[in-house]
């Protein structure tokens, strides 16, 4: 049996990026809202709040400016071996994950559709996967590897 390849939705990605977007408008008034609130301070008191606001602020805003450049190879394809129970995050340093080592597998599904799978392996590292074209294929794929006990179906209700 051959790999199969998964790639992340192009809606998917523009939703993100969109999301992002919204985020580092919000985070760029509130950075000017406390600078604002920081020239205003007339005791020492006064500049607390909006000095933690600035820094917090621009801390998030740095990462999501970081995401926003990466683009869409933020979001890498993912290819299942089933032959070689592998499943590889093809990414700038591809990640060769054995699915022998993984505890679980949680399928996050919300009425029919599949939204997310999240794996945790053996070392407790967690690798979610969202927002792929053909994500009952991919699921259908890790679940013919695993052993049944180690799948885990969650329902999201909303």
């Amino acid at each position: 049996m051959t790999a199969i390849l998964f790639r992340v939705s192009r809606l998917y990605i523009r939703q993100q990026q969109a999301k992002q977007l919204l985020w580092v408008l919000l985070m760029l008034v509130l950075v000017a809202g406390s600078g604002y609130f920081l020239t205003r301070a007339e005791a020492v008191v006064d500049y607390l709040l909006p000095v933690l606001g600035v820094a917090a602020c621009s801390a998030y805003l740095v990462k999501l400016v970081q995401l926003l450049k990466r683009g869409a190879s933020g979001y890498p394809d993912v290819e299942v071996d089933a032959s070689a129970g592998t499943l590889k995050v093809l990414q700038e340093t591809p990640v060769v994950l054995n699915l022998s080592n993984i505890l679980n597998m949680r399928i996050q599904v919300a009425l029919t559709r599949v939204l997310a799978i999240t794996l945790v392996t053996e070392a407790g590292e967690q690798l979610r996967l969202e927002g792929y074209e053909r994500i009952d294929e991919l699921v259908a794929a890790l679940e013919a590897v695993l052993p049944e006990d180690r799948v885990i179906r969650t329902r999201l209700r909303y």
